[in-house]
């Protein structure tokens, strides 16, 4: 395990300005592709709990963050041990649906990011309550590539936003991004090295 300590949420915040596009990747196949983009930050959706640790230490070593998806690792558990397990790997971040878990998550010393998927017009309304119960460092809005069209329709958020989900052209990018996403996270590699667009 390691002693890292994690940056707090305005430095992560801060390398979106200008590079606002995550890597996501589902493998670690896609990791030499991420790590030598311009991607401030790699967004693990997906692996083995067992070897997280060592694809953390190589996303550190090229000077890049990383936030891990607590619900769809393998071998973890959406619950305090598991992000306690994601901690004392060196994560800088974890990514979870489970609003309960944000309190945990800073109190561990990550970042903790509420994974909000808006796929009916509902979700819009307690997403607000959700958000002010979870107190999260940041909000990630899937489908992403909604959010230019739900924008006038969310209310306010006090919390920076994230936009991930079928997002895959500069156009796309640079469309959520101007409807207020401060970044967007994206497993299509062309959107990497996108430099910083004009936030609405």
């Amino acid at each position: 395990m390691t002693s890292y300590v994690p940056p707090p949420a305005s430095d992560f915040l801060a390398r979106l300005a200008d590079a606002p596009c995550c890597a996501a990747i589902v493998d670690g196949g896609r990791l030499d592709a991420a790590l030598a983009s311009r991607a401030p930050a790699v967004f693990m959706l997906r692996g083995n709990g067992l070897e997280l640790a060592d694809l953390i230490r190589r996303v550190h070593d090229r000077g890049k963050l990383v936030a891990v998806h607590l619900d769809l690792v393998d071998g973890l558990k959406a619950d305090h041990w598991g992000v306690t397990w994601l901690a004392r790997c060196g994560v800088d971040a974890v990514i979870t649906s489970h609003g309960q878990l944000m309190p945990v998550i800073r109190n561990e010393g990550a970042i903790a990011i509420h994974r909000l998927l808006l796929s009916r017009r509902e979700h819009l309304d307690t997403a607000v309550t959700a958000l002010a119960r979870s107190r999260p460092h940041i909000v990630e809005i899937l489908p992403g590539v909604i959010l230019p069209a739900i924008s006038g329709l969310l209310p306010p958020l006090d919390v920076p936003m994230l936009a991930g989900g079928f997002i895959r052209t500069p156009l796309d990018a640079r469309s959520v991004l101007a409807a207020g996403a401060i970044g967007v996270t994206t497993s299509s590699e062309g959107l990497w090295d996108l430099q910083g667009a004009v936030r609405g």
